[in-house]
Parts: C-alpha cells; structure tokens; sequence
C-alpha cells in the first residue's frame, strides 16, 4: 500500500469553514465560551463604524490570556482534540470555535492576549490566505498590536478578539447601514442575556460574569421565570450514565393571572409560550438548545407554560450529538424514554395551570349562566335555562314565545365562536377579558327578580337578597347590590 499525504488546499478549505452555519449571535457566543473557559469575569463588546460598509467589532474579556506560544497554538485550526477528556468548566468543544465562529462573519481575525502587561498578537487574513493559498499566519508587531482597534481596552490579563473586513455580517445593500447593525446588536444582547442567564445571574457553584456591549451591561433572562413564587418547580429527576450525571428539572410558568402584562410578554419569548415550551438543553450551564420536546410530544395550548432544564456535563457531547457551534443537541436513545416520563409527568401540572381560571365554571355553590355538556367525548357550552335570570322570562312567555326564546338561546350558543376565543387565548390571554357589567343595570335586574321572587314565590326580601349571592353574576357584586337595594329600599 502506497500513502501519500494530500493536504487540504488552504483557500478552498477555509472559505468552506465560512459556511459551517453559525448565526451572529451564535459565532459572539462561541467566542464567549472561550472567554469563560479562561477564566473571566467580565466581557466587554465593543464596535465602531456602523453606519459605513467597514464596521470593527470586538470582544475582550479579563480572562488568563496567553503568551506568543499559546496563541500560534489557539490560532491553529482544530487546536484541540474534541475526543479528549476536557476540564469539567470547559466550554469548548472542537479547538475551532474561535476560527469558524470569526470567519462565518469576517475575512480578517485579529487576537491580541496579554499575560501581566506582555502583549502578543497574531491575525489570519482570508485574502491573503486566498491570493497565496498559504497557512500564513501574521505574527504581529508591537507597532501593529498598538494600532489594532480596540487594544486600548485590554487589561494586563485577558485577550482581544477583533473582527475586520465584516461581510456577513448585516444586508450591506441596505441603504442605512446603522439600522441593520443597530437590529442585529438588539438581537445579540437578548441571545447572549439567555444564553449565559445563568452565569450573568452567578448561580450558586458558578463565576459570576459580566457581559458589556459598548458599556451597556446586560441582564440575564431566565426563561423558567423562578423570581416569581407562582412558578411551579417540579420534582427533579437524575439519570447517570457510564459516570456522567444528568439532571432534569421541570418547570411549570405561571398563569397570566399570576403575573403582570409586562411580565407575561417577556417570559412569552420571541414566538410566544406555544414556541417556547419544552426542553432546554444546558452543556456545563451554558444554554445549548431551547423550546424542543425533541419530537416526543407535539407542542400545544395545554402545555405551552411547561419549560424543562436539561443540564448536561461536557463529557456526553458525543452523546448528545453536540455541534461545532454548540447550538443544535439530540438526546441519546438510552434517556428518551426518561424524558417522555418528564413529559408524561408535566402534561397535567401544565394543563391544570393554564385551564385553572376555567375551574369556576363547575363551582356548585353557584348557578351559571353558561353550562358545560360533555356527550360522546366533545364538549360544548350552553345558556342554562335553569338559570333565574332565563327561567323568569320564560314564566312570563307564551309557548310560542318560550320556544322562539330558547330556539334563540339555542342559536346563540352554536354560534359562540369557540375557536376564535381558543386562537385569541391561546396567542394573548393577557388580552382576552370579560367586558364590564353595568352595575346600574345589574341592580335593576336585581329589583326585578327580587319583586318576582317576592309576589309569585313567597320569597322574603332577605331570603330574595341572599339567593342573589349564589347567582352569576350578581354574586361577584353582591356588597355593592346589597347596599344598592337596601338603600333603595329605604
């Protein structure tokens, strides 16, 4: 057998890295990986020339930093073996976030790192990689480090990743370049705010970082809401396998009666709780994946408040299928069916959450207006004609009219439209209310139904006025009716 060594060819093969598939956000939290990996506590972004087809973006963090050695060696593509056994805190997985991340973006990738004030600085240039089809990697220059943008930012200890010739960055056929940049940094503070919430947060057992873009501190977003006494945390479940632990915690989001507007819509996520609900996938409590049910259960109304954290170590990326970008996981068949007993064990904790205001309606200790029939595995609502308010005006009717009455209330509700209110409530239930009573004209109808009760059924006015107490909806007034027709009645 004859071996003969075929290198790849250095243009070709790093312009096909462009390609890998990250996204802006993704790429800045890839580089943010490393930067926690190094040990830093805080993270400054910085950019400048927005509003021209040239922009310079940069990410400096206060981490160990590296010597000359070091950063030939981190500058290398697949500078560490993604096989081998890394630190429990490391983020990294393939040795190529750092390149691929900055290239999917820019064609010049400049890293300056300083270790106690000593500064060493190399730069890949895809132009020039591409005009010599060369691995020539730019060792830069005291003078060159100086003029690097943004090397005045960095501390004695801590590294400087700083993107130039940005073209895939933003549509730079758009006429105003600094509006798209603008959009595209509002989308990197909410992607970074949820992807890193926990270390932003300094969960117990982790550094606390801090994450700056231009000054602008950010602030971590935890999707299961746990600030709020109304969310539900469910008993978690621990599943270890060949020596790694995996830990499952159901959440269950409160009810929108449980929170304010403003609130409610924050936690919706973009998309809403219907695109948000499921699992979230969190490698060494850094966030991998959200909203998922990995296709063991199909995403609907009655569960859309359950969110799952998933929290997985770095030794069971093979396992998880976890991509270079550190954006897309599957869980292993050895653990699915675990999960669809988290599942299973959420549906009715969920369910029960979001249909608990609809609970009322089967209160005994008071008549509806509205009732529900359940036939043949349906159900559907109707007005109770037992109700005083409907059984008075039928007493006064003909039969022709009592017929022509509740053919009319019959009507009335097969034309309810049940799936409007299911689409409105299912997007904004925040927005869906009851409109208002005209108390007014609530203590009229009251009067009548009291003076009935009183001539044709030997009522009392007490006995009249406490049967109003279990009668919708003159019960949820009831202290104002009282005062209303105790007074009248003076």
């Amino acid at each position: 057998m004859v071996v003969e060594r075929t290198d790849p060819n250095p243009s070709a093969f790093i312009y096909s890295l462009r390609s890998v598939g990250y996204s802006f956000e993704t790429a800045v939290a890839d580089i943010i990986d490393n930067s926690i990996s190094a040990g830093a506590t805080k993270i400054k972004i910085f950019f400048q020339n927005t509003d021209t087809a040239n922009p310079v973006f940069a990410i400096i963090d206060n981490g160990t930093g590296m010597d000359s050695k070091q950063l030939k060696e981190a500058m290398r593509l697949g500078s560490t073996n993604p096989l081998e056994q890394r630190n429990a805190t490391d983020l990294g997985r393939f040795g190529l976030g750092m390149k691929t991340a900055s290239f999917s973006i820019c064609k010049r990738l400049t890293v300056i790192s300083s270790v106690k004030d000593q500064k060493s600085g190399a730069c890949w240039d895809l132009d020039e990689i591409a005009t010599n089809n060369s691995w020539d990697l730019d060792i830069l220059s005291k003078t060159q480090i100086k003029e690097t943008p943004f090397e005045e930012f960095l501390p004695k200890d801590g590294t400087a990743i700083v993107w130039e010739k940005i073209d895939r960055l933003i549509d730079f056929s758009a006429k105003d370049f600094a509006k798209e940049f603008n959009v595209a940094i509002s989308s990197l503070e909410k992607h970074l705010s949820i992807t890193f919430h926990r270390y932003i947060a300094g969960e117990p057992g982790l550094k606390k970082i801090s994450i700056f873009i231009n000054e602008h501190q950010i602030e971590a977003f935890d999707p299961f809401n746990t600030k709020n006494p109304a969310t539900q945390i469910l008993e978690t479940d621990e599943i270890n396998i060949d020596g790694s632990k995996i830990v499952i915690t159901p959440y269950i989001l409160p009810h929108h009666s449980k929170t304010q507007t403003d609130e409610y819509e924050r936690y919706a996520g973009e998309g809403g709780y219907l695109a948000n609900q499921g699992f979230y996938v969190y490698r060494n409590k850094r966030l991998i994946v959200k909203g998922s049910w990995f296709r063991l259960a199909a995403p609907g109304n009655l569960t859309k408040l359950a969110r799952v954290r998933i929290d997985i170590p770095n030794t069971m990326d093979e396992a998880w299928n976890i991509d270079v970008k550190k954006s897309t996981a599957t869980p292993p068949i050895i653990i699915r069916d675990r999960l669809k007993s988290t599942i299973e064990k959420i549906m009715g904790k969920s369910a029960r959450t979001y249909t608990a205001r609809g609970a009322r309606l089967h209160d005994s200790s008071a008549v509806q207006m509205w009732e529900q029939v359940i036939a043949e595995g349906k159900v559907s609502y109707k007005i109770n004609p037992s109700h005083p308010l409907v059984s008075s005006i039928m007493e006064k009717l003909d039969p022709a009219g009592e017929a022509a009455f509740c053919a009319l209330l019959d009507m009335i509700a097969k034309c309810f439209p049940t799936e409007l209110l299911f689409s409105d409530y299912g997007t904004k239930p925040q927005d869906v209310v009851q409109n208002d009573i005209d108390l007014d004209a609530l203590v009229e109808v009251a009067k009548l139904m009291i003076a009935d009760w009183i001539k044709n059924g030997g009522m009392s006015r007490t006995d009249a006025l406490r049967a109003l107490e279990h009668i919708v909806p003159f019960n949820k007034h009831i202290s104002y009716l009282t005062e209303r027709l105790t007074n009248d009645n003076k």
